[in-house]
């Protein structure tokens, strides 16, 4: 499956056990997912922080609201 949004970190799971800042993949308006890399951590990923405010388009599977990528690159 092939996204592309903004990657952005937000609040998450507020008011649960599971609440953080999150990298996000906004596809839509309306529309986010948990954004994770294959292999990377579920909590913190260095790489992903440095995708904060980029647009990119990536590759991967969607498991309920993460998605699972395996590769990405920032586009236009």
């Amino acid at each position: 499956m092939t996204l592309t949004g903004q990657v952005v970190k937000r609040p998450f799971a507020q008011g649960t056990k599971s609440e953080r800042d999150a990298v996000l993949l906004e596809v839509s308006d309306d529309t986010r997912y948990v954004l994770r890399r294959l292999g990377g951590n579920a909590f913190y990923d260095p790489v992903l922080d440095e995708l904060v405010d980029k647009r990119i388009k990536c590759r991967g599977e969607l498991h309920g609201f993460t998605f699972l990528m395996r590769d990405w690159e920032e586009t236009d």
